[in-house]
C-alpha cells in the first residue's frame, strides 16, 4: 500500500498475481484509493466466450480463482483496479519440454533449481484430496512466466508489451463460480488472447546461462 500511494514517481506500479488475489483484495478493503495507482497482471481466471473454449473435460472453475473466489471477485465487481488478465487458455500455451529442462538443469544451478520445484509440486498436487491424478507427459506448463512477459519484456520506446495481443474491453462481474457477466459500463481491461511464448521461454533460458556454472 506505501508503495502506490507514493508521490515522488511516475513510473508505473504493477502488481503481479500468479495465483489467488487474496493479498490485493486485502490491501484494496484497507486502502481503496490504491486501485488508481496500480495494474493488477493476473494469471488466472477461465476463458471469455467468444474469445477460446474451456479446456477438455469437467466445467471447472480455473484453479487460480478457486483458490479465494471472494478475493477475485472484489476485485473484479467493487474495485476500480486496471486488470491485465491472461486467462486459463493463454497461460495454458507456455509450455516447456521436460528433455529441455532436464538438459538444462545438468549445468546450470537455476534451471536445477527450477526442476526441482516442478518435482515437489507435482509430488505435493498428488497428495491433495480429490486432486485428479496427472497422466505423465512430456511437457510442463509455466503457465506464471508471463508475468514477466508482460512487466519486464516491454519495447523501450512507448512501453508495452507489444508482441503480446490482448482484447480491450469492459470489466465483466465476476460469479460465485468464476463465470462472466457482461458488465458494459465496466472499466476498460485487458484479456489477452496470446503471450509471445518465444520471447518468454527464450529470455529465461538466456538468464539461466548467463549465471556462472558452479564450480
Amino acid at each position: 500500500m506505501r508503495e502506490a500511494m507514493r508521490e515522488d514517481t511516475e513510473v508505473p506500479l504493477f502488481f503481479a498475481a500468479g495465483a489467488s488475489l487474496t493479498e490485493l483484495a486485502l490491501a484494496w478493503l484497507a486502502e481503496p484509493k490504491i486501485d488508481r495507482r496500480l495494474k493488477l497482471v493476473w494469471i488466472g481466471g477461465r476463458e471469455h466466450p467468444g474469445l477460446a473454449y474451456p479446456p477438455p473435460g469437467p466445467d471447472e472453475a480455473e484453479f487460480n480463482f478457486a483458490v479465494d473466489a471472494l478475493a477475485a471477485q472484489i476485485i473484479f465487481n467493487e474495485s476500480d483496479i486496471e486488470i491485465w488478465q491472461v486467462p486459463r487458455d493463454v497461460y495454458r500455451q507456455v509450455l516447456y519440454s521436460m528433455a529441455e529442462l532436464n538438459e538444462l538443469a545438468m549445468t546450470r544451478p537455476l534451471a536445477r533449481y527450477l526442476k526441482r520445484d516442478i518435482d515437489n509440486m507435482e509430488a505435493a498436487l498428488a497428495k491433495i484430496p480429490g486432486f485428479p491424478s496427472r497422466p505423465s507427459n512430456e511437457v510442463y506448463v509455466l503457465g506464471d512466466s508471463p508475468l514477466v512477459t508482460l512487466t519486464a519484456l516491454m519495447t523501450p520506446i512507448q512501453p508495452d508489451p507489444a508482441s503480446s495481443h490482448y482484447r480491450l474491453m469492459p470489466t465483466p462481474r465476476l460469479t460465485a463460480d468464476g463465470h462472466y457477466e457482461d458488465n458494459p459500463g465496466g472499466r476498460p481491461m485487458r484479456v489477452y488472447t496470446a503471450v509471445d511464448t518465444s520471447l518468454t521461454i527464450r529470455d529465461m533460458v538466456a538468464k539461466f546461462r548467463a549465471r556462472p556454472r558452479p564450480e
